[in-house]
């Protein structure tokens, strides 16, 4: 067997290493100084705050930091308790095999027998990140079918799982070597409610078609606060922030797919993901000056998105993600658990 483990060898998967032969093996990842820890954790947060205070001052007033701080606490402080992520992982593969993925995707497999709160071991996954077209295009004819298949088992889990994933950069979503998608790396799950999600398909589908009207009716509906919003104002400033999507980088994915040295693919990834969240904080700032507040399902489900938004531009240029047949989205479409909000 092959062992690999440390604080910062997070997922279960590892760059395929070509060449010699695939073997089976796990990976473990535990955390030597647990008081250590969480002493560095709350000076990181309390150190944000501070910042994010003078960043407050200096732009948009009533941005709703606080509120941005306390999920970033609560989102890091369930990271670092593995118990957690062990039972996301086997609630989405879970979800995987009673839907009939299991020939699609793959979550990997906890050796619960060697795992704990400090320590998570789990079964290694070998692929390539779906940034790397050219290592996608040697495993599978169609990259796009690669990508359709990403979107129908993450879209389907946001009606049919108890989570879904929700950090789904690169480096967590995986084409692996017998052509299933690997999604690795649940340390940062979402659960969305009925009502959430409704105004969540007419905002998705007000998106696919750039209907800005109606994306700032959804928004109100989904952040509503008792206050009267300005819905024409409101549908400009939106039609501002989402033209801007057109501007982001699509040359930077291509250079994490080619680039030939590791270090600097991820420093690639880095800066383009800094463009999705100035792109998504945006979106809040204008949001919060409506007086609108949204859950906070609503920031992981956007950032997921314009996740797979770089995707579809890198693997499927011509597909719209949003309105393409191939892919199930409406609940009208595919039964919808509600038990877990009752």
């Amino acid at each position: 067997m092959r062992a690999s483990s440390g604080l910062k060898g997070r997922s279960a998967a590892g760059p395929d290493e070509g060449g010699g032969e695939e073997r089976e093996g796990y990976m473990s990842r535990w955390d030597r100084s647990p008081d250590a820890d969480g002493k560095a954790l709350h000076r990181a947060i309390k150190a944000f705050k501070v910042h994010l205070a003078k960043e407050e001052r200096e732009s948009v007033k009533g941005v709703g930091g606080v509120g941005i701080v306390k999920d970033i606490k609560e989102s890091m402080l369930e990271e670092v308790d593995f118990r957690k992520e062990a039972a996301n992982i086997q609630a989405f593969q879970g979800y995987i095999d009673a839907m009939g993925f299991d020939r699609q995707a793959k979550a990997p497999f906890v050796y619960q027998h060697c795992s704990t709160k400090r320590v998570l071991t789990m079964e290694r996954l070998y692929g390539v990140p779906l940034t790397d077209l050219d290592s996608i295009r040697s495993l599978v004819p169609d990259p796009e079918l690669t990508l359709v298949t990403a979107l129908n088992v993450w879209f389907g889990s946001l009606i049919s799982c108890e989570s879904f994933h929700a950090d789904v950069h690169a480096g967590n979503l995986w084409l692996l070597r017998d052509g299933r998608i690997g999604f690795i790396d649940f340390g940062i799950v979402g659960r969305i409610s009925p009502k959430t999600w409704a105004a969540m398909e007419v905002f998705l589908a007000s998106f696919a078609t750039e209907d800005y009207d109606a994306m700032a009716s959804a928004l109100s509906e989904m952040g509503a606060t008792g206050n009267d919003i300005n819905i024409d104002e409101f549908a400009k400033d939106l039609r501002k922030i989402f033209s801007s999507i057109q501007d982001l980088d699509t040359e930077i994915i291509v250079a994490t797919a080619r680039g030939p040295d590791a270090t600097a693919v991820s420093a690639n990834v880095v800066l383009d993901e800094r463009q999705m969240n100035a792109l998504f904080l945006d979106l809040v700032r204008v949001s919060e000056s409506y007086g609108l507040k949204f859950p906070r399902e609503f920031a992981l489900l956007m950032k997921q998105l314009l996740y797979f938004d770089r995707y579809t531009r890198l693997l499927a240029p011509s597909m719209n993600m949003l309105r393409d047949e191939r892919i199930n989205i409406s609940t009208n479409r595919q039964p919808r658990r509600t038990d877990r909000f009752q």
